[in-house]
């Protein structure tokens, strides 16, 4: 394998190829190409996916880079990851992937039935040593220069990274779970005396009611500030919600009022929240909520209203009563209330670690938009698939860190989620959704 005394940073390499691919000619291609044949394994992976990123742009650069790529074959080290790559250009530059790949098999390097399965989108198994952002799940290892044996079973044709090769528990419900009714009450009627006195003077209980024959379970939540200032602001908050809470995914408002401070009742799974579900969920499930909780921004971005503060804390999980092994449905709350009340309150608050770059510096990244709740979609994506925010520095997502060990699909539409720059984005919760369901 090449050898360097300066290991490449790997998040710089995958960086540059994200946000300006037509900046590369094919001597810059090249020496990605090269990086192929690192010896660190994350500047393999970088590597596979820069390639992918600037091919997608520029596709004759494969034909420009054909003896780097068969270099790459030739070292046994690299072949693995050459290959998977390849495996993707071929749909931007089939002519010379079937080239290159033709001359592997004249070479002895790989078997013709690998050769065949390689162009028409198998990719063979990652290296041994871990997880990889181009990891093939749910395939068992099969070394390139063995014979394929198993070239006639079933592949799975169920979407991009393998991720419904193995059979995936539970499914989606049959139907959205019922929704509690609204109701028309002060807030101490809301709050028994046991449950007043077990809170405290915590601004946020969990509270249970009846009505019609069904329990259902709720957030009630307090303002710390007296009434008077933040009222009108409130009131047109919950009432642009309320405009929207008939959607299957949007949590609905119960209650709320400005007596004796501003207070909300809200919808609240008996699950809980995301954050306190257990993830990560199979990449199926995390798919299926993704695309709930984008239909329902979609829905509220066409009636004028927006969220601003998507994270995981807003969603609430509600199991199907009558479908024990239906995934929970999950319902957005909290929308609009991070702009009357700030970003400290029982009704805003986002950790740091999945707060926008505009929400931490909005003089550098620009102000709360619909980007923002792209870019909350990603956040939230992020969690069902790894069970945590990405590791980020001042505000700024690492690219590597996000498409480690997610599918190659999703991980796709992540990354653009979560870019720094809005611009950068998708430009409409429509575009996130389309990618989503590719």
């Amino acid at each position: 394998m090449d050898r360097t005394d300066l290991t490449p940073d790997p998040n710089e390499l995958l960086e540059a190829a994200l946000t300006d691919p037509e900046s590369f000619d094919a001597a810059r291609t090249a020496r990605v190409v090269a990086q192929l044949e690192h010896d660190d394994e994350e500047v393999q992976r970088a590597a596979s996916w820069a390639l992918r990123f600037v091919s997608a742009e520029t596709p004759e650069l494969v034909d420009a880079c054909a003896g780097r790529f068969r270099r790459a074959l030739r070292d046994p080290a690299a072949r693995s990851v050459a290959l998977r790559t390849l495996a993707v250009l071929y749909d931007h530059n089939q002519e010379a992937v079937a080239e290159i790949i033709d001359g592997a098999v004249e070479a002895g390097l790989i078997d013709e039935s690998l050769a065949i399965r390689t162009v028409a989108g198998y990719q063979p198994p990652e290296f041994e040593s871990g997880g990889s952002v181009i990891a093939d799940e749910g395939d068992e290892a099969i070394s390139p220069t063995e014979p394929a044996v198993a070239a006639d079973r079933e592949e799975s044709t169920g979407s991009a990274g393998g991720e419904d090769a193995s059979p995936t528990p539970g499914h989606p419900p049959n139907e959205p779970p019922a929704k509690p009714p609204r109701l028309d009450r002060s807030l101490t009627e809301h709050r028994s005396r046991e449950a007043a006195e077990a809170a405290g003077d915590s601004d946020a209980e969990r509270i249970q009611f009846a009505t019609s024959g069904r329990e259902f379970t709720a957030t009630c939540r307090r303002g710390v500030i007296a009434s008077g200032m933040y009222d009108d602001a409130f009131r047109d908050a919950i009432e642009r919600w309320r405009r929207i809470d008939d959607h299957d995914a949007v949590a609905r408002v119960v209650d709320a009022g400005t007596r004796p401070v501003p207070w909300l009742v809200s919808e609240r799974g008996a699950p809980g929240l995301l954050t306190e579900r257990e993830t990560p969920v199979s990449p199926a499930e995390a798919r299926w909520i993704l695309l709930q909780i984008a239909d329902a921004v979609q829905y509220a971005h066409a009636a004028g209203v927006l969220h601003g503060a998507m994270w995981p804390g807003v969603i609430t999980a509600v199991n199907a009563v009558e479908d024990p092994d239906a995934w929970a449905f999950p319902r957005v709350s909290d929308w609009g209330l991070r702009e009357v009340f700030g970003p400290e309150t029982a009704f805003s608050e986002i950790p740091d670690s999945y707060a926008a770059p505009e929400h931490v510096a909005p003089d550098r990244f620009g102000g709360v938009d619909t980007a923002t709740d792209i870019y909350g979609l990603g956040m939230i994506g992020h969690e069902l698939l790894t069970g945590a925010a990405p590791i980020r520095d001042d505000g700024t997502v690492h690219t590597r860190d996000v498409v480690t060990g997610i599918p190659e699909g999703l991980s796709t539409v992540l990354l653009k989620s979560l870019r720094t720059a809005k611009m950068e984005r998708y430009a409409s919760v429509a575009a996130f959704k389309r990618d989503l369901l590719s």
